[in-house]
């Protein structure tokens, strides 16, 4: 027994040890207790109620008697942090109880009375106990949740030790009840004066908060009797006993700081309440809103940021032409210029640095060249410009395989010309994607012709990304014509 003690002593003192290190930071809440300004000691005491359950019990006897026994309790408590703790406890108890309901065929003997008696329905103990315990405190609560407000469940494990005088008595019909056996004197035992052991418990504890000093808690526990005569009864049956405690008391806050180390500070009634604001009724919640001053009533997309139409870079909310693209030092209009004299604006102008024609937007008219030895180059040029991609995707549109077959057909009309497949894009993508997009695209033409019998030593494949624009990127039809696959001659082969 003495090294069961010992044990039990150090578990519990290495434990606390061990978890008291542990600080708040260790320990994610969303609203934090700072231990330095929270109070971590607190004192109760209360009533308590006393369940035997060993060979005798006090609940669900052979003689259809409840044993009440009733008894007081006084503890100090100290928080390490919001999740476990220590306590200390003393208390004062009365145990009683009778014997179960027995059959003729399951009665046993009880030791170390006169002549070992059979335990039977018309047996009682009587008797009290007082000692001490010590707890390790572990919150349930504030495992989960930030803080507890008003309510707070936790657990109590520990061990304990005390001393009892329990009697055993036989009830007669006439006379005087017998006393069978009193283990508060009795020589056959250690100790004269009352028998004595230690106990491990197990308890859970519901705490209401009532305010910022003062909280009761009602708490039921299982215990653990190392002794088999806490009933005063020995037997051969039972060498654990189990006994149960039910309390209710008032625990007091001690220190002058605001709050206690496991309850958060109250705000709005004990409970952080979660609003939500839009202050520029755009229907955005502001903790979502990327602009959450747009004035009442202009219209935004879902995270918030006004609509731009043209996507010229300027809110329709301030852009004096929202359907057409223009810079922001024209308030989002299109400049009125034409750089190259053609007669076209540049801002539907597809080549403004370049004469052209209405009938091509801008750009020099581009004539087919009758099919001969001389001009073979230009038409494969010319035809190039035709080949078109799936969106962000170096296979090749359906429409554009005709195109590609008549290039093949051209190429081999001059077999030893070597040609350059050259990708190009516009730059609405990143410069290191744009140039792998276009490495990708004229690899995939380079591929499909040498399938088609061109020769692999004829075609290079080289993509340029966005770094050879041949038309303006600040409006969609030049950028759909920056998106192109350019085919020139670059000698021959050897």
């Amino acid at each position: 027994m003495g090294r069961f003690f010992l044990i039990a002593i150090l578990y519990c003192f290495a434990t606390t040890t061990i978890f008291g290190q542990f600080t708040t930071d260790e320990i994610t809440y969303g609203d934090r207790i700072d231990l330095e300004n929270s109070n971590s000691w607190a004192v109760g005491a209360g009533f308590s109620n006393f369940i035997m359950h060993g060979d005798l019990r006090s609940i669900g006897t052979g003689d259809d008697t409840n044993y009440y026994n009733f008894g007081a309790f006084a503890y100090v408590d100290k928080m390490f942090n919001p999740l476990l703790g220590l306590e200390g406890k003393i208390f004062y108890t009365q145990m009683s109880g009778g014997a179960q309901y027995f059959s003729t065929t399951d009665q046993y003997k009880v030791l170390y009375t006169k002549d070992n008696v059979v335990l039977q329905d018309n047996m009682y103990f009587e008797g009290s106990s007082y000692g001490a315990e010590l707890n390790l405190i572990f919150s349930f609560t504030n495992l989960y949740q930030t803080t507890a407000s008003k309510w707070h469940a936790a657990g109590y494990f520990g061990f304990g030790y005390h001393q009892y005088n329990s009697a055993l008595y036989e009830r007669e019909e006439n006379g005087p009840d017998e006393l069978l056996v009193d283990f508060g004197s009795n020589p056959a035992r250690n100790s004269q004066n009352s028998a004595s052991s230690i106990y491990l418990s197990a308890q859970l504890g519901i705490k209401r908060r009532i305010s910022k000093r003062v909280d009761i808690e009602f708490r039921s526990g299982m215990y653990f009797n190392y002794e088999d005569h806490l009933d005063a009864a020995i037997s051969n049956k039972q060498d654990w006993e189990t006994f149960f405690v039910s309390s209710i008391g008032v625990a007091v806050k001690l220190g002058k700081k605001k709050v206690f180390t496991i309850w958060g500070e109250e705000k709005d009634g004990g409970r952080n309440k979660f609003k939500i604001v839009d202050t520029d009724k755009d229907g955005v919640m502001d903790q979502l809103d990327i602009e959450p001053n747009t004035p009442a009533g202009v219209m935004v997309y879902g995270n918030g940021k006004a609509v731009d139409s043209d996507k010229d870079g300027l809110p329709d909310y301030r852009d004096r032409c929202p359907l057409v693209y223009g810079p922001e030092s024209n308030q989002g209009c299109p400049l009125n210029v034409d750089s190259d004299g053609d007669g076209i604006l540049d801002n539907k102008d597809l080549c403004p640095a370049t004469p052209g024609t209405v009938e091509n937007k801008g750009c020099p008219k581009q004539e087919v060249v009758v099919n001969n030895a001389n001009n073979i180059n230009s038409q494969i040029a010319l035809l190039a410009t035709s080949i078109y991609f799936d969106t962000n995707s170096d296979r090749i549109k359906t429409v554009s395989f005709t195109t590609v077959d008549k290039i093949i057909s051209l190429m081999k009309e001059v077999p030893t010309v070597k040609f350059i497949i050259e990708g190009h894009t516009d730059n609405r993508n990143s410069d290191r994607y744009n140039l792998y997009l276009s490495q990708k695209r004229a690899a995939s033409v380079r591929k499909y012709m040498i399938q088609q019998g061109i020769s692999n030593k004829r075609l290079e494949a080289k993509g340029y990304g966005e770094s050879r624009p041949k038309f303006s990127n600040w409006n969609a039809g030049g950028r759909q014509l920056n998106r192109r696959v350019e085919i020139k001659p670059v000698g021959s082969l050897d």
